[in-house]
């Protein structure tokens, strides 16, 4: 692996005014041609690292991925891991369940703009159709005219100081709703088992969801949880009344990162502010730890504003979409896509 900064023009000739790539040496290559410990150890020493990256979690949801990889003298210099599912005949990109952003990871030495601009532009010659994909890419990248851009937010909340301060940055009406919920005398429990908190989102929240929820997505979160467990990442805890459970916080904690993955209530649970008090329990744990308490807000003003009211402030990211399908299947996709946006819009 290089040790020194090189120019970006050594790994090929990118023209990014008019999207025109000259050469690129870039390899599109399948999860059965990567090595995971090479790839598990480029994920690790990248400035961009995040759990979802990681080679086991997504085996285990995106099991068919694949990844561009940008090569100099055959060493990794920057990838890009793309999520695959099979559709029309044809291999198509799309954001699995439980991993909100990928993007492009580089060599500490790489110019992180130059290798975005790069891959990006392989990509739209490596498939006919990205359903979406959200990522992390350098501010000033320049996308494919051919890709559909929205910037998109998460919160997030920095917990290197003590404490007493991150508690005075909650809002007004979140320390009065954490002092509600410690009258309300929960009581935390730790555990491995998440068939309490799938039956509480079941039965308290996946009717609210358009489509409802599948049995595939809970058999994935399932399967994610024994992952987890087994990489030490995996801090699942109840709020428990009377022994009763009423809410539950799943948190995937690795590299640093607190990963608030999935969560549930009861009536009860929402009456007395259990995942307020769970999150809380989590905040004190990890205080001046250095640690990033990652929220992983959904676009939804409701839910961000009830996470920014612990503090926590935006981290921008960007999602995408790419229709290269051929006729008819473009037109009906594009059509399918413009009515969901204004059943959304509307609802």
């Amino acid at each position: 692996m290089i040790r020194s900064k090189m120019p970006f023009k050594k790994f090929g000739v990118l023209s990014v005014s008019n999207q025109t790539i000259i050469h690129v040496p870039v390899l599109l290559l399948h999860r059965s041609q990567l090595d995971s410990t090479q790839w598990n150890g480029f994920i690790a020493a990248s400035p961009q690292r995040i759990l979802y990256a990681y080679s086991w979690y997504l085996d285990t949801v995106s099991p068919d991925w694949k990844a561009l990889v940008l090569t100099e003298n055959g060493q990794w210099q920057a990838v890009m891991p793309l999520p695959c599912r099979q559709k029309w005949g044809l291999k198509v990109i799309q954001q699995p369940f439980f991993c909100q952003f990928l993007g492009i990871f580089t060599h500490s030495n790489v110019d992180f703009q130059e290798a975005s601009n790069l891959l990006l532009s392989q990509l739209t010659t490596s498939f006919r159709y990205v359903s979406i994909y959200t990522g992390r890419f350098a501010a000033q990248t320049v996308f494919p005219n051919s890709l559909k851009i929205k910037k998109a937010s998460n919160i997030v909340l920095p917990l290197h100081l003590p404490y007493a301060v991150l508690f005075q940055n909650y809002s007004n009406d979140r320390k009065t709703n954490l002092k509600r919920a410690q009258q309300f005398g929960w009581n935390l429990h730790q555990s491995t088992d998440i068939e309490p908190i799938i039956q509480l989102f079941h039965k308290n929240h996946s009717s609210k969801i358009e489509g409802g929820v599948s049995d595939e997505a809970y058999d994935l979160l399932r399967k994610l949880t024994v992952v987890l467990a087994q990489k030490n990442a995996l801090r699942l805890v109840y709020a428990t009344k009377d022994e009763r459970i009423e809410a539950g916080a799943l948190f995937a904690i690795f590299d640093h990162r607190i990963i608030y993955l999935f969560n549930a209530a009861s009536p009860t649970g929402r009456k007395g502010n259990g995942r307020t008090w769970l999150i809380d329990q989590i905040i004190q744990a990890y205080a001046e730890t250095g640690f990033v308490f990652d929220f992983e807000s959904p676009e939804l003003p409701s839910i961000a504003s009830f996470y920014q009211s612990f503090g926590g402030v935006e981290e921008i990211y960007t999602q995408f979409t790419f229709n290269d399908l051929p006729f008819p299947f473009k037109q009906i996709q594009n059509w399918r896509i413009e009515k969901l946006g204004k059943k959304i819009k509307n609802s």
